[in-house]
């Protein structure tokens, strides 16, 4: 356990526990399992397993971590765990990052037919995905993705073989987020839908809200899900012709009154993050390094990316108080595959 205290690098602490379960405990139990920060993962490098973890908690400190598996591969964070699409054989798992575990998830080509042509297998495309829980902590876990490229949904149980397609009324599903016992999914026209995978209709989503009329002008760009004081949150990002942020707006879904939105001006000590990743939400006052009332940004709008180095230019600190957009991540780290999303340091 001295040892154990001594450690500050998330490579020493791999390494460290690596010798034995007991070991890992001490390390974990000691300091990794205090509250802390997401990280940034970086955009892969050229000729190197070895990604890196940008730490804002302690001015920018770079932590390494050598991920073979997920070389060249795309990548989703969701509950401090990697979503990671292999191309080299259309395969999907989820791994740790930090623990070196991995579970196998059922492989995509079941959910569409004509993925197979003249013998040739093609990968759906996806655009996001969300655990219900941490497969360390519970074995009843579910994960939903967005996926063929047109938003469309589907859900795998722990154990299952294949994937179950949801069959909701929207029409291009723009983020997903487990909140209260349900998936929940906005579409790109501002539709929510409710996701029940656990009841007796769970192939089945239901619209539960729509974007108000006033608001119909902020249709066509990204929204996102998010948790915010036990509320579920949606927030709609506006990009500019040049490719970049120009505002953000919130907004509460009010269950008690229909669904209606209710515009959230101050979340308070509350810092959302948002991109790849399932959105995480943190209490500032619990951090030195964290801003309240901002959104922590990354550059998950593929159809906007105009380096042709892919995304990794449209990252920032949203102010919700005077809407300043401030850095986070002062280098420079692109992708066309994986930018830089945030993970979850969880062990």
């Amino acid at each position: 356990m001295e040892i154990s205290k001594k450690i500050d690098r998330i490579q020493d602490f791999v390494n460290f526990g690596c010798v034995c379960k007991p070991w890992l405990w001490a390390a974990s139990a000691a300091k990794f399992n205090a509250k802390r920060l997401p990280l940034l993962m970086l955009a892969e490098k050229e000729e190197t397993h070895v990604r890196e973890f940008y730490d804002i908690s302690v001015g920018g400190q770079i932590h390494q971590v050598d991920l073979p598996v997920a070389r060249g591969s795309k990548i989703f964070p969701t509950l401090g765990w990697l979503v990671v699409v292999l191309e080299t054989n259309a395969d999907m798992i989820l791994l740790h990052p930090f623990l070196r575990k991995t579970i196998n998830l059922p492989n995509p080509i079941n959910l569409n037919e004509e993925l197979v042509e003249n013998g040739k297998t093609w990968l759906p495309y996806f655009d996001k995905a969300v655990l219900s829980a941490d497969p360390c902590l519970s074995s009843d876990w579910v994960l939903m993705i967005i996926y063929d490229g047109i938003g469309k949904l589907a859900f795998a149980r722990n154990g299952d073989k294949a994937w179950t397609g949801i069959d909701a009324p929207i029409s291009c599903c723009s983020d997903i987020y487990y909140h209260d016992g349900q998936f929940y999914g906005v579409d790109y026209a501002g539709r929510i839908v409710a996701c029940d995978v656990q009841g007796p209709n769970p192939s089945a989503g239901y619209v539960i809200s729509r974007i108000p009329p006033d608001l119909g002008a902020m249709v066509g760009y990204k929204f996102y899900l998010a948790e915010w004081c036990g509320k579920l949150l949606v927030i709609h990002r506006f990009i500019d012709i040049r490719a970049e942020v120009k505002v953000f707006r919130v907004f509460e879904i009010d269950f008690a009154d229909q669904g209606n939105w209710v515009e959230v001006t101050h979340m308070g000590n509350k810092a959302i993050f948002l991109g790849f990743n399932s959105s995480i939400t943190v209490d500032a006052s619990d951090f030195q390094k964290c801003k309240p009332n901002c959104l922590y940004f990354t550059d998950d709008v593929e159809q906007y990316y105009i380096d042709p180095r892919g995304g990794g230019r449209d990252m920032g600190i949203y102010n919700m108080a005077d809407g300043s957009i401030e850095p986070h991540f002062e280098g420079e780290s692109y992708s066309q595959i994986t930018p830089p999303t945030w993970v979850q340091l969880k062990f």
